[in-house]
């Protein structure tokens, strides 16, 4: 059985998801880079599987996303698919910035993030595998190798980058990198007097009994875990919970939780045409 690509992106609302294709050697590009550790869906990591076997083709989605931390879109994925007609088809877990390269739906920044072709930075990213051949899929890719053009010979992100996690060696691709550790500490739990954090947000509204005193000491996530466990910050009061799947939840409903984004929210660089998530001073 033969599937069509224009009847699976059919199925995928135009305003909120953009659909792109990947070929058997396309995914094996993929799977040989390193991939983040995923827990959104299942609670574990998964191995990006450098096999596949018996796959003859995927498709990648991109999601509309403006709530940071909010990963419905896999569970979105999957039922639309589950309503859907087309066939047996399984998720899968590779390295999703190079699958959206690929297929062509986006170019990477000097931030090592994204920048998808429909939805800016606010996106989110999975891939469905089929064993069933794709049939009149998209000739035109868009796949470019090199930085996009808004990006050469311009260092905005680094520049404004607040602890200064961003470093180019030049206007290559491969030669740029972002220093996660100190962006996902940053973002998570800075003291800047103007930019947001979880932290901020998170003392502020579940736990405001504690001291400053007791909470400016969690500096790192390293900290944080070996106080409060395996995922840092505990959100257990005043209605809020924590969602692997969902982000943070206040009565069982997915808030967004303003955070250091000053490499994708700009008009800091007023070449992407972004925008702050966050008022500019306060959390």
């Amino acid at each position: 059985m033969n599937i069509n690509f224009s009847d699976i992106k059919n199925i995928f609302p135009e305003d909120q998801w953009d659909v792109g294709y990947l070929t058997a050697t396309q995914l094996l590009k993929c799977a040989h880079k390193p991939i983040k550790w995923k827990f959104y869906n299942c609670g574990s990591d998964f191995t990006n599987d450098i096999h596949f076997f018996g796959l003859k083709n995927c498709i990648v989605l991109i999601r509309s996303s403006e709530i940071p931390g909010d990963y419905r879109h896999y569970e979105d994925a999957i039922e639309i698919m589950d309503k859907s007609s087309l066939g047996e088809w399984i998720m899968i877990y590779t390295n999703y910035k190079e699958a959206a390269l690929q297929a062509g739906l986006g170019v990477r920044a000097k931030n090592s993030l994204i920048y998808t072709y429909r939805f800016g930075f606010d996106a989110k990213i999975c891939v469905l595998g089929f064993d069933h051949e794709i049939t009149n899929t998209p000739t035109n890719t868009r796949v470019n190798k090199k930085l996009w053009n808004r990006c050469i010979g311009c260092w905005d992100c680094a520049i404004n980058c607040p602890v200064k996690a961003i470093h180019n060696d030049g206007d290559k691709m491969e030669e740029n990198w972002i220093d996660s550790g100190k962006c996902d500490d940053f973002l998570g739990l800075s003291d800047h007097p103007t930019i947001p954090s979880i932290k901020k947000f998170w003392h502020k509204n579940v736990h405001p009994e504690l001291s400053k005193k007791e909470v400016n000491k969690l500096k790192t996530w390293n900290i944080a875990k070996k106080k409060y466990g395996t995922y840092g910050l505990p959100f257990d009061k005043n209605g809020y919970t924590f969602d692997t799947s969902h982000g943070i939840k206040k009565d069982n409903k997915t808030i967004p939780i303003h955070y250091c984004r000053e490499c994708t929210s700009q008009p800091r660089c007023s070449k992407w045409k972004g925008h702050y998530p966050y008022p500019k001073k306060g959390a």
